[in-house]
């Protein structure tokens, strides 16, 4: 078997700050380019991330590309 090479430490941190930016506060707008940029992750990690906010019911699609948080 193969070692992880994740690094768990840097997932972890951009977790928090997910949370942090994206659930707890309230970022107006969101593209994978801001979330790219805020992150520093990769497009592709970008977009995973939002697909997971979205599939959580956390953000909603408002025109292509472009996402809001979901009012509570």
């Amino acid at each position: 078997m193969s070692p992880d090479r994740r690094n768990t430490a840097r997932r972890a941190e951009v977790v928090r700050t997910v949370l942090e930016e994206i659930v707890h506060t309230s970022v107006p707008v969101i593209t994978v380019d801001s979330l790219q940029d805020s992150l520093q992750v990769s497009p592709e990690a970008a977009t995973r991330i939002v697909q997971r906010l979205v599939s959580a019911g956390l953000l909603v699609e408002t025109q292509a590309g472009t996402w809001v948080k979901v009012s509570t």
